[in-house]
């Protein structure tokens, strides 16, 4: 599995234009801005991690069903060869022919029977 280059990369900071003066308050308003910036970032990781478990159940669904299907075509494989076989020979069968007449015109048919 290979990774992009846009998530190899890492998260840069917000820059801004005007640095911060070093007053207490300006560490405050710093300090709230990385806390927010924390509590977001673990929420997309939780979003991603859900997301993962979503796809890992899907796949193994996937498996699970490609796993039924090379099963039962293994199975239909001996029966289908006796099916193809009475359809060949049903198919062969001379079709029934029927004369309809419908309001003075005659019509002819055919029915194959399977």
């Amino acid at each position: 599995m290979t990774i992009s280059r846009a998530s190899r990369r890492p998260i840069q900071p917000k820059l801004r234009s005007m640095p911060l003066r070093k007053t207490p308050s300006a560490i405050y308003i710093q300090m709230h801005q990385l806390a927010n910036e924390k509590e977001r970032l673990q929420e997309e990781l939780v979003r991603v991690g859900d997301r993962q478990q979503q796809i890992v159940n899907r796949l193994a669904e996937l498996d699970r069903n490609l796993t039924q299907l090379d099963l039962d075509i293994e199975n239909s494989a001996a029966s289908a060869e006796i099916s193809e076989a009475q359809f060949v020979n049903k198919i062969k069968a001379k079709p029934i022919e029927r004369i309809q007449t419908t309001r003075g015109t005659t019509y002819e048919s055919m029915t194959i029977e399977y």
